[in-house]
């Protein structure tokens, strides 16, 4: 199908284009984008996540962070998502393999639009609804740490969201979403030169240093996904989400911090009405 400038319209244009949603091309709305709670540190605050319809569930590895969870607590959390989701029977989305040496790219973002498509149409099937995925989210660790820690946590994606070497996919397990990090300096010519196709399949613009509340330009946003579809994140909550939709454009949305009563301790109630809400907003 030929490319729209951003990537959450993508699935609406293969249905259009093969007129499988008569609906939607009478409309011309695209599909919401996807969603994603990260910072999760109970079972509960996991299974209330999945429960909303969010489609990634967020794990944090990093020692440092307010969210950080043990190994052996993600794994505890793991299991108590796979044991819900076998109760919905929900069927498991199959990511593609991440790259095992430089690919040569003479497209950019043709390559990061068709991994959004794919990721898109995987886990927005046409009736009912996927299994969530699981990700890891990482800052500086090595390709060891993360494969181990991968492997036993059950985890579907890793989130890079450090200063990690461009090629460090090519020795994940997992495919990856690479963070690109956006302040009040950021240009579009600055976030594209973090950009580095063939390697992590997926982006994501967030506030520097992660984990701060602080939003950044939705506009400049919107500029680099006329290029690179993207996950939104950086002080994202149930109030501005819709309009950092509308005003950004994102493939998805990340929160985690707008979802809290307290640093580091979910609210249910504010999870359920931000994935309700986001997954209402074009």
């Amino acid at each position: 199908p030929p490319p729209l400038p951003h990537a959450h319209h993508l699935v609406f244009i293969i249905e259009v284009m093969e007129k499988k949603d008569t609906n939607a091309a009478a409309t011309n709305k695209p599909p919401p984008p996807l969603v994603k709670v990260c910072g999760l540190n109970t079972e509960e605050s996991a299974i209330r996540a999945s429960e909303s319809g969010a489609d990634l569930l967020g794990l944090i590895f990093v020692k440092k962070s307010k969210r950080y969870v043990s190994v052996e607590k993600a794994g505890d959390i793991s299991k108590a998502i796979d044991t819900w989701i076998n109760e919905k029977g929900l069927k498991k989305t199959t990511l593609p393999k991440p790259p095992t040496s430089d690919e040569e790219v003479k497209d950019a973002s043709a390559w990061f639009k068709d991994a959004a498509r794919e990721l898109l149409l995987q886990l927005r099937p046409k009736e009912g609804r996927v299994a969530p995925l699981k990700v890891g989210v990482f800052m500086n660790h090595s390709a060891e740490d993360i494969n181990t820690i991968a492997e036993e946590v059950g985890l579907d994606l890793i989130q890079l969201h450090g200063n990690e070497p461009a090629d460090i996919p090519t020795k994940l397990k997992r495919p990856a979403i690479r963070v690109v990090h956006v302040d009040c300096d950021s240009t579009i010519n600055s976030l594209k030169e973090n950009v580095k196709p063939g390697f992590a399949p997926y982006l994501m613009l967030d506030s520097k240093g992660g984990g701060t509340g602080k939003t950044f330009d939705w506009k400049l946003a919107s500029k680099f996904g006329d290029e690179y579809p993207f996950f939104l994140a950086g002080g994202l909550d149930p109030e501005n989400v819709a309009n950092a939709i509308k005003s950004a454009r994102p493939m998805g949305v990340d929160v985690c911090g707008g979802v809290e009563k307290s640093k580091g301790v979910k609210d249910l109630g504010k999870i359920s009405k931000f994935v309700d809400t986001a997954k209402k907003s074009t």
